[in-house]
């Protein structure tokens, strides 16, 4: 296997496209990209992953990252296991997810997958 590099903001740079990341043969995480919308579909996380801030920690973070998001016309949609959970960016319409996060650039879609997905990271 050759190694390589692979930039953490690499979707940002993909116009149109999949890349699936796989570990022992089997398939962890699906990256799509259909033009201003990326979408990631965490299938399974083979590593455990450790001291990482609490649920609504992480939203409230991630915040900025959907406001810089939508100030650049794009969108990134978390999926997990195949069923969207999160929607950052400019096509996210958030209802009850507003009161929460306190921005209206992020869209909670499934509230038990998205704490699942959040408790594996």
């Amino acid at each position: 296997m050759k190694n390589f590099d692979l930039p953490a903001n690499f979707l940002s740079y993909l116009d149109n496209g999949k890349l699936t990341v796989t570990c022992d043969g089997e398939p962890t995480i699906n990256f799509r990209v259909d033009g201003s919308t990326k979408i990631i579909d965490v299938i399974d996380i083979p590593i455990e992953i450790t001291k990482m801030p609490g649920f609504l920690k992480q939203l409230s973070e991630a915040k900025e990252l959907a406001k810089d998001l939508a100030k650049k016309k794009t969108t990134i949609e978390v999926h997990f296991k195949g069923e969207p959970v999160l929607k950052l960016g400019e096509k996210a319409n958030p209802k009850l997810a507003k009161i929460v996060t306190r921005s209206s650039d992020i869209e909670i879609t499934d509230i038990r997958k998205l704490k699942k997905l959040s408790d594996v990271f």
